[in-house]
């Protein structure tokens, strides 16, 4: 299945005044300077635009705060941003400091997202452009667009990648959620589910997987080592882990490597985070779905930029594209010097 990163049509004179350019490099690198991928009608170096992170305690939060930066002062723009600490006090104060301060765009990622419905919707209401990124927000909020990666087809990605390499083996599979109520967290585990659900009535005609255990690991290293050392201590048979983040796998895997656990177990993730691909590339590590802060601030920043240039015809809801990165394809995203 192909998603495509935006798929909105536009009016003919505004089509013939923007020029969208593509790049053969799947990855940005870290030491190659951003160009910006359309050329902007306007003049748009005096736009303010902010960025609001959930805190900045996660290096996929600091990846993504970088890569809105380089894309925003990539177009002229002039950059502000707010670390929201996970405090969603500082958040909302955050926000409506940056508004006081003339921003005329908003890309906001979310720590609640009920809280932050009245401080979004008075940001619209005086003329800011919001967008939001990563983390969802409630319907009642106004703002243009918002950008995902698509966890539930990534689930699905995953949950058949893992059939595929499982073969004619009983599936007990362990999953390391990061914490209760989040909604990208349930996508990505109901996704590969369905994955596994799949993936065997493909090839076996039958289900015959199990879920054998869940553990909780915040989206931290340390707390996915603590989940995975509870889940092995109950259930030594498991031969599968999925864990929503890459962090909390890395942590899993030390946990199974300390305890000298010799069954080996299919370790499948989600981020493409470049700790994990180089386990991907020493064999210790089996997928993980890319969802890639650069792809994020990438495809937000152009949505903004597209806004500020007269198009109204954006989606409400955009995905980045999903694929999975395996021992096959490892050498193509793998940079030592990634942010993330």
């Amino acid at each position: 299945m192909k998603i495509k990163e935006f798929k909105h049509v536009l009016p003919l004179i505004f089509a013939l005044s923007m020029l969208f350019l593509t790049s053969c490099n799947p990855e940005q690198k870290a030491n190659t300077k951003l160009q910006p991928a359309l050329v902007s009608k306007k003049d748009l170096s005096e736009v303010k635009a902010g960025y609001c992170s959930p805190s900045l305690n996660a290096s996929f939060y600091v990846a993504l705060s970088k890569a809105v930066q380089s894309n925003v002062e990539a177009y002229g723009m002039k950059f502000i941003a707010v670390d929201g600490q996970g405090d969603i006090t500082k958040q909302i104060t955050g926000i409506e400091d940056m508004v006081a301060k003339g921003v005329k765009v908003l890309i906001i990622n979310p720590i609640d997202p009920k809280a932050l419905v009245s401080t979004i919707n008075a940001a619209t209401q005086a003329g800011v452009a919001v967008f939001i990124l990563d983390s969802y927000i409630d319907p009642s909020a106004h703002y243009v667009s918002s950008v995902f990666a698509n966890n539930t087809l990534n689930g699905e990605l995953v949950g058949e990648w893992v059939v595929a390499q499982m073969g004619s083996q009983k599936i007990n599979a362990a999953i390391i959620s990061g914490n209760q109520g989040n909604q990208a967290g349930k996508e990505k585990r109901m996704g590969f589910m369905s994955g596994l659900a799949e993936g065997q009535l493909r090839t076996k005609g039958k289900t015959d997987f199990t879920i054998t255990a869940q553990g909780w690991g915040g989206w931290e290293n340390n707390e996915g080592l603590k989940a995975m050392e509870d889940i092995l201590s109950a259930h030594p048979e498991i031969n599968v882990l999925m864990a929503e983040n890459d962090a909390m796998a890395i942590g899993a895997l030390r946990a199974v490597e300390e305890l000298g656990k010799k069954t080996n177990i299919m370790v499948a993730s989600f981020d493409g985070q470049k700790e994990a691909l180089k386990l991907i590339k020493q064999g210790k590590y089996g997928v993980s779905a890319l969802n890639s802060p650069n792809r994020l601030g990438k495809l937000v920043v152009e949505s903004a930029v597209r806004y500020l240039n007269g198009d109204r015809y954006l989606d409400k809801v955009m995905y980045t594209q999903s694929l999975l990165i395996d021992k096959n394809n490892v050498a193509q995203f793998y940079d030592p010097k990634a942010n993330f």
